[in-house]
């Protein structure tokens, strides 16, 4: 008859006395197969468990790099933006001083305004210049006391080709913007008067002053001191003569000056 069992013997070294056990080989084969079981299982977790730390680290990899594309989308617009609204300025300020618009500016702006082109740093020069070259600071302050009007021929009594601004006599006289100092002198009808060229075809004069601070040739600023108020000329009252012209034609100032 077949045994169901099998002894195992542990001798040890130090002559003690050996000890035998008797084990079913049903249960030992029991055994093995729970031990294989437990081995395949831990091995399909441990695989398992690998791969959802492989796609969880590429999940998080995929979440920093969507919100760096969309940051940098977002400044991209922005910049974008920004650009539109530069050539915008760009057409506004062209438009002031008269300069032709043609149809490739057209087309830039719309462009831009797609986000096919770039700003240049010689175009953001080019634009500076031409906004610091626009008559918009007030010369002084004060109430207007004559308007302007080209009504007619210049013998017309009422022509009147800038405003009168009335102000005390020894206000400081400030230029309107940023240029050259073209005349700086006397006339018997604007008394000590400075003229400034700022380009791009724009002047601006600065008539009936007690005395001037600029002589021609000279380079100022825009709300730099360039003359100080008074009463010389063909004037009743201490007050300021401002005059813009745009290609040696008048312009009223009020297009220009900042309210």
């Amino acid at each position: 008859m077949k045994k169901d069992t099998f002894s195992v013997i542990f001798v040890p070294h130090d002559l003690k006395k050996t000890r035998t056990y008797r084990i079913q080989y049903k249960l030992f084969y029991t055994f093995l197969s729970l031990c294989a079981v437990g081995a395949v299982a831990l091995v399909m977790f441990i695989a398992t468990y690998g791969r959802l730390l492989v796609k969880a680290r590429e999940s998080v990899m995929l979440e920093r790099q969507v919100v760096e594309l969309t940051n940098r989308n977002e400044k991209i617009g922005q910049f974008m933006r920004n650009l539109a609204q530069m050539r915008s300025m760009n057409l506004q300020v062209r438009r002031m001083l008269g300069i032709e618009i043609t149809e490739d500016d057209s087309l830039l702006i719309r462009s831009t305004s797609n986000g096919e082109d770039r700003i240049s740093a010689g175009m953001k020069d080019e634009q500076e210049q031409m906004l610091s070259s626009i008559p918009s600071f007030w010369p002084v302050k004060g109430f207007i006391t004559r308007g302007y009007s080209i009504a007619g021929s210049k013998e017309n009594a009422q022509y009147h080709p800038g405003i009168d601004i009335g102000v005390v006599r020894g206000t400081p006289v400030k230029a309107s913007a940023s240029g050259y100092v073209v005349e700086s002198g006397w006339d018997d009808v604007y008394g000590y008067y400075v003229k400034i060229d700022h380009g791009y075809g724009m002047k601006s004069l600065y008539g009936h002053n007690d005395r001037l601070a600029v002589i021609k040739g000279e380079k100022v600023a825009r709300g730099q001191t360039v003359a100080y108020s008074g009463n010389t000329g063909r004037s009743t009252a201490p007050h300021l003569h401002f005059e813009v012209t745009q290609n040696n034609v008048p312009v009223d100032p009020l297009k220009y000056l900042l309210q």
